[in-house]
């Protein structure tokens, strides 16, 4: 996301994202177990199956299918896709990563309109699907098909449980599916101390994610209605993310379904953003929205600013406004929470 500057081209990147944080080594110690032998290709191995049964087991959702692919975006792309047809409409947040980040995959694969609402941090109000169901039948408009909201947010928001649950139940009362892009779904849980399926609220489809939490590389697709995505096998295999040697992401998943780690790596994330926006907020920095996960977004400018910048690789979302994004992940440690606060000191 966003440019970085010739200037901090050997700046750290522990805050850039927790995309640029390492895999944890339980999952390499999965991935080498893995590697024992040889498997039925393309997902047809024991491996996988005891991935998709751990991810169906974690979110209580024991009709569910499972895929498997290699990062969040194809995750999110063959969900979407999967669920509607050309003349459909996609609802999202004006700061949805399938909007902002996914240079347009979702629309290019499903030749669906994707149309962003108005949010608060992510969070979009019931409310605002009203108004936007009313061409539903007109042959002159895009039929509204499915919504798709981001837990937790890309502004480090969280839905709460009764938050959550009040928009899915509102967007079904509305004849509209509904995705959660939950690429941060670990997060959200461990913040909220809730079960992973009040989560997702009664949610269709949910992206499971993985890179960012401790995965080399690999996301999920929790399919809870499989009626109404009928055709995601084929999406999956066109785009190309029905690997060969499916055991090799699956694997991965297992370990991090395995004794909690998925849920320990996101507390530990979440831990590191809260000592990170108090030790701001400490120094007199305003916090840009509220940390409620692992992403805290903050106001920095001037010379405070050009140093932070010199020292870290950090996303501003837009150049226009003096707002960075820090993020932490399972591999952040308090001395590095440390070292950057001492950085904005000096």
């Amino acid at each position: 996301m966003g440019q970085v500057p010739a200037s901090a081209a050997f700046a750290s990147a522990a805050f850039a994202s927790d995309n640029a944080a390492p895999a944890h080594p339980s999952v390499l110690d999965a991935l080498h177990r893995a590697n024992d032998g040889s498997a039925p290709s393309y997902g047809a191995d024991a491996v996988t199956a005891q991935a998709a049964d751990a991810i169906r087991t974690a979110f209580d959702s024991p009709g569910a299918d499972v895929l498997f692919a290699f990062t969040g975006t194809a995750a999110n792309t063959i969900a979407l896709a999967s669920a509607t047809r050309p003349w459909h409409e996609i609802f999202c947040s004006d700061v949805a990563h399938v909007l902002v980040d996914e240079a347009g995959g979702p629309v290019r694969l499903s030749g669906a309109q994707l149309t962003r609402l108005p949010s608060v941090d992510g969070l979009i109000a019931p409310e605002e699907l009203e108004r936007r169901v009313r061409g539903r039948g007109a042959v002159h408009h895009s039929q509204p098909r499915i919504v798709s909201i981001t837990q937790s947010t890309e502004s480090g928001r969280v839905w709460t449980a009764d938050a959550i649950a009040e928009f899915v139940d509102h967007a079904h009362a509305l004849g509209l599916l509904v995705h959660v892009d939950g690429a941060r779904i670990a997060n959200a849980v461990a913040a909220l101390g809730i079960s992973p399926v009040e989560a997702i609220a009664d949610a269709d489809i949910v992206s499971v994610g993985g890179t960012k939490n401790g995965l080399l590389f690999g996301d999920a697709i929790l399919v809870r209605r499989p009626e109404h995505f009928d055709g995601i096998h084929w999406v999956q295999k066109q785009i190309g993310h029905l690997a060969s040697k499916h055991r090799f992401i699956a694997a991965q998943f297992v370990a991090l379904f395995t004794d909690g780690l998925w849920l320990r790596n996101a507390e530990h994330a979440n831990a590191m953003a809260r000592r990170l926006s108090a030790g701001l907020q400490g120094l007199g920095y305003q916090l840009a929205s509220p940390a409620e996960s692992n992403e805290v977004f903050v106001r920095i400018d001037g010379d405070a600013l050009g140093h932070l910048t010199r020292a870290y690789l950090v996303h501003q979302p837009d150049h226009n406004e003096p707002v960075v994004r820090f993020v932490t992940s399972w591999a952040t440690t308090e001395a590095e929470v440390d070292d950057a606060l001492a950085a904005l000191t000096r």
